[in-house]
C-alpha cells in the first residue's frame, strides 16, 4: 500500500511499499501512485537542457567526456492510463522517465524500468517522482485532481 511520509521541515513524501515496473511485485495500490506521479510528470515532454557555446568562444577541456545522447527510450503517445495495471505502457513511461532524468544530469538516476520504496536500494525514481507533488499542491489536496485515482484516497487520507 503506498503511504505519504512527512517530516519535521514540513515536507511530504509518497512512496511504494513494493517495487513497481519491469520484473516487479506490482501491488495495484503502488502501481496507481505511480501512475499517478508519472502522469503529473510526463504531461509534456520533459526538457533536457543543451549545453550550447557561442562561437568565437574559447572552452577549456572538460575533464570528462561530454557527449550529446539522444535518448533510446522515446515518450509513449499519449498520457499514460491510470488504471493500477503496469504493463508495456507504464514501464515505457518509466523507462523514458528515468532517462530523461539521466539525461538532465541527476545524481544516481537508474535506468532499470522500476520504480523501488523509498528507503530501499536504487530509490533514486521515486525520489525524482516526489517532486511532482510540488507542482500540484498540498498533499491534502491532491484528491482534487482529477487524475488522481480515488482508489488511492483510503492510503492516505482516513476520513472519521
Amino acid at each position: 500500500m503506498p503511504r505519504m511520509l512527512s517530516s519535521i521541515l514540513r515536507t511530504t513524501l509518497y512512496t511504494v511499499d513494493r517495487a513497481v515496473g519491469r520484473n516487479a511485485p506490482n501491488d495495484r495500490l503502488d502501481v496507481l501512485l505511480v501512475q499517478f506521479l508519472l502522469f503529473s510528470s510526463t504531461k509534456s515532454e520533459i526538457s533536457v537542457p543543451v549545453l550550447t557555446v557561442p562561437r568565437g568562444q574559447r572552452v577549456a577541456t572538460p575533464l570528462f567526456r561530454v557527449t550529446t545522447a539522444t535518448p533510446t527510450h522515446l515518450r509513449p503517445q499519449g498520457n499514460i492510463f491510470i488504471d493500477g495495471v503496469c504493463g508495456d505502457q507504464t514501464i515505457g513511461f518509466i523507462e523514458y522517465f528515468q532517462e530523461m532524468m539521466r539525461l538532465r544530469g541527476e545524481a544516481g538516476a537508474e535506468l532499470n524500468g522500476q520504480v523501488a520504496p523509498l528507503g530501499t536500494k536504487a530509490t533514486t525514481t521515486m525520489k525524482l517522482l516526489n517532486y511532482t507533488p510540488d507542482k500540484i499542491g498540498l498533499p491534502w489536496t491532491l484528491g482534487q485532481s482529477d487524475a488522481f485515482p480515488q482508489e488511492l484516497n483510503n492510503s492516505f487520507y482516513n476520513y472519521v
